[in-house]
């Protein structure tokens, strides 16, 4: 069954845009049963914009949406290697700070991908939105053992 999900965008600046396409996601997400447990989650190397758990599984998303002509590729293709490994990070912090093992709890980290429609010069509601799950795999800091084990 499809919920349907509407926000309006103002266009006023990219900040604004980038938060209500956050916002706009998170509800999304809740609409198919995904419990939000943080938003805008920062560590020195990155910011994870949504964590939310499905079931037992902890899910770290990446929000990303484009405008059309604005820029080329799709929302999904800007979260690149550099990116991926950054939310890893930022995604170890927080399960260390929590006290969750990586190798014991399910984790998956997907990407909302989100396209606006564009009008006469300002930017319309929502046309298209992907929810990616497994859009990348976890690359611990280190392969045997995330940093902040105790060795």
């Amino acid at each position: 069954m499809e919920t349907e999900v509407t926000l309006g965008l103002s266009g006023e600046n990219l900040r604004k845009t980038g938060s209500e396409m956050e916002e706009f996601a998170a509800k999304y997400l809740m609409s198919r049963g995904v419990r939000i447990l943080e938003r805008n989650y920062r560590s020195k190397e990155a910011e994870i914009d949504i964590i939310g758990a499905e079931g037992s599984t902890l899910l770290f998303v990446e929000v990303k949406a484009r405008g059309g002509r604005k820029r080329s590729g799709s929302a999904s293709e800007a979260v690149g290697a550099g990116k991926q490994k950054r939310i890893c990070r930022c995604a170890d912090y927080y399960l260390h700070s929590k006290g969750i093992d990586p190798y014991r709890t399910g984790i998956r980290f997907d990407v909302v991908a989100i396209t606006m429609k564009e009008g006469d010069g300002s930017i319309e509601p929502v046309q298209e939105i992907r929810w990616i799950q497994n859009a990348f795999p976890y690359t611990p800091f280190r392969r045997t053992k995330p940093h902040w084990r105790v060795w």
